[in-house]
């Protein structure tokens, strides 16, 4: 068996999800080991295509491979020891090194102690194996510090991941794109606050959601500028449709789908049938064929975000006019879809002090012909271990510090 960790996002949940349903979409056979809200452990028995895998996903930060496994109390003397034997010299070659502290369901006093061993540990590989190490600032090594270091290209990253059962030392073999993410973010042409501000990376995880093939088609009926269609592209979905209330929203869009194809040169454009155009989400039928989409992925208009605090008063008038946009939407997305059709969509949730708004639409869109849908497309084996935080309404909350506005994600299937 080959072992495997992942570095999750900043909402583990989701990130867990996506590489679970991602893995399975690609029919790797595998097992879940351990899985914290740092790091999700695998065991399979194929070798993972990390290269690409890595672009898929929108929820892992590295990839790497677990080299050797410890029992806590043999630790880390026997990882000193195993160190200067060839083949794992062999595997930690290169001219500079930095190690990685995390936690895979060990307890906080473990990780600590195993936190506390690294500096030990870094002084006896720099004598070893004669190379220079890298320190970061507490004890995980950012992507970026991995990347401008070049451990990738001429050394390594150490990961010390501490498991209930042991201590696993792994080598990152991929890392995120971050510079990419970050280009196609706030490097595109045109970027507005109220047509659309969700991360890429969300958006990638929210399309890999919706569990469908290349050739379906996707639709954004509140497409702003262009996010989601633009990720939807850039992971080979060939069939894509935007709309939006706006002319200038719509415009943007093009704009930067344009940009997009000019400065991801792999991309042909003649691959992808796109249609853009304007159209009010409560009037999509009248310009979409019935039951002719397979897939909606959406982030609607979330309310007035940039007012940093809403009184309860008028939170409730907020969430009154949101709903009624929302519900309007849902009857237009029951005629378009296609039975069995999948809604990936964002929901607003307003906070005011210590209480939670939420919109309460969720009777009225089950009893109007939809499902609530499966974060899992399947529960492998260790599913138990992912300890996913769904809530009782069967959505995530991605969260963001300082957002007056969090994102409850839901997933409805048209019954």
């Amino acid at each position: 068996m080959k072992e495997y960790f992942f570095a999750l996002g900043t909402n583990h949940t989701l990130s867990k999800i996506d590489i679970v349903n991602t893995l399975l979409k690609k029919g790797v056979n595998f097992e879940i080991i351990e899985a914290s809200e740092e790091i999700l452990l695998i065991a399979t028995t194929a070798e993972l295509g990390v290269e690409q895998l890595i672009g898929e996903l929108g929820s892992a930060a590295k990839i790497g491979k677990v080299l050797r496994f410890y029992q806590k109390d043999k630790w880390p003397e026997e990882f000193l020891m195993d160190i200067q034997k060839s083949d794992l010299k062999e595997k930690l070659a290169g001219e500079r090194f930095g190690i990685s502290v995390c936690g895979v369901g060990g307890k906080y006093k473990e990780l600590n102690e195993v936190f506390y061993s690294a500096r030990k540990i870094g002084e006896e590989i720099r004598g070893i194996l004669d190379i220079r190490e890298v320190r970061g600032e507490g004890r995980v090594l950012s992507t970026v510090a991995v990347d401008k270091n070049g451990l990738l290209k001429d050394g390594f990253e150490l990961v010390l991941c501490v498991g209930s059962k042991g201590i696993y030392v792994g080598k990152t073999l991929v890392i995120q794109d971050y510079e990419s993410y970050s280009f196609r973010d706030y490097g595109r042409p045109r970027r507005d606050a109220r047509s659309g501000m969700i991360p890429p990376k969300l958006a990638k995880m929210m399309i890999n959601l919706a569990g469908k093939g290349k050739e379906d088609v996707f639709l954004d009926p509140f497409c702003g500028s262009g996010t989601i269609l633009q990720e939807l592209i850039l992971l080979g979905y060939k069939n894509i449709v935007g709309t939006d209330v706006g002319g200038k929203r719509t415009e943007d869009s093009r704009i930067n789908l344009e940009w997009l194809f000019e400065n991801y040169r792999s991309l042909k454009r003649d691959g992808y049938k796109i249609d853009i155009f304007q159209c009010d989400a409560k009037n999509l039928s009248a310009k979409i064929s019935p039951q002719t989409v397979d897939a909606i992925v959406s982030e609607p208009y979330l309310g007035s975000a940039e007012r940093k605090f809403l009184k309860p008063e008028e939170v409730k008038e907020e969430i009154s006019q949101l709903e009624g946009l929302y519900f309007a939407a849902f009857s237009e997305f029951r005629k378009i879809l296609k039975d069995g059709g999948a809604i990936v969509i964002v929901f607003p949730v307003f906070r005011y002090g210590n209480k939670f708004f939420y919109l309460q639409i969720l009777e009225k869109i089950y009893s109007s012909g939809f499902k609530s849908g499966k974060f899992l497309f399947k529960e492998p084996e260790g599913a138990e271990l992912l300890k996913l935080q769904i809530t009782k309404r069967n959505s995530v909350i991605f969260f963001r510090p300082g957002q007056a506005v969090s994102r409850e994600i839901f997933i409805f299937e048209r019954s």
